[in-house]
């Protein structure tokens, strides 16, 4: 019986690797509703490039209020000048909504992030100092928003522990092109594993954009994971595999290049 659940749950792991990997929307193709999510990226990036702090700050929102960002931002920018930036993926959720990956290469570093983008009054903004995967709070504090994001994961993990695909379905957003019958084929591998879902930290970002810490926990792993969820006219959903990511690696002068 452990080893049929170890099957089902890395079963679980490989098609969820698959949905990330596929390809969903590349920059070379022009799509409207995207462009101006994707020109704010790139003036934030071409703002950080030039140590333009008020730019940074117009195009961007911390993950936590901090009263000193502008000092932060220009701190970061003087220690760290940022070399090259490539913008890899740009899925936009809703005319509101939208997620972005990008890669930002320092002298000694490179950083992975993927994070969520939202509009406010018009302007795009991306999300930006969101912790690294793995990070739990320990003493959520949560506001009536909190708890109605928290509930939206209870009923995602009922439906999926009573291997309802329909309504899991409903708890959920895909990005375009996401393929139907993989998805399905997913969310049934997924209930059957049945893990315990847990919700740590929910840091609201605006009345329809907030980030979830979710530890997912089968019967011999657990993974935990920092989840973007949007308010779709009155209900909260998650945004499907797409896992948001922070993440630094060394780069050094004897860095091999494999083509």
């Amino acid at each position: 019986m452990r080893e049929t659940k170890t099957i089902v749950s890395a079963t679980v792991i490989l098609f969820f690797t698959i949905l990330l990997n596929e390809p969903i929307f590349s920059l070379k193709v022009k799509a409207v509703p995207n462009e101006d999510a994707q020109t704010s990226v790139v003036h934030f990036l071409q703002a950080q490039k030039n140590c333009h702090v008020d730019e940074m700050m117009k195009y961007s929102q911390y993950y936590l209020p901090i009263g000193n960002l502008k000092e932060a931002y220009s701190r970061f920018c003087e220690r760290n000048p940022l070399q090259k930036a490539t913008i890899t993926s740009v899925n936009l959720i809703d005319q509101d909504i939208a997620i972005v990956s990008i890669e930002t290469i320092y002298k000694h570093v490179i950083n992975i992030r993927t994070a969520p983008m939202f509009k406010k009054d018009g302007q795009w903004k991306v999300v930006m100092g969101i912790p690294p995967s793995g990070v739990k709070s320990l003493n959520p504090n949560r506001d009536n928003t909190g708890h109605k994001v928290a509930k939206l994961f209870e009923d995602y993990s009922k439906a999926m522990k009573a291997h309802d695909v329909t309504k899991m379905k409903a708890f959920i957003k895909t990005v375009a092109k996401t393929k139907n019958d993989q998805l399905e084929q997913h969310l049934k591998a997924f209930s059957q594993a049945a893990p315990e879902i847990s919700t740590y930290g929910v840091q609201v970002i605006t009345d329809s954009l907030a980030i979830v810490q979710v530890e997912t926990k089968y019967s011999n792993h657990s993974y935990l994971q920092n989840l973007a969820v949007y308010n779709d006219h009155g209900q909260w959903k998650l945004i499907y595999g797409q896992p948001l990511t922070n993440s630094f690696i060394p780069l050094s002068q004897t860095s091999i290049e494999v083509q």
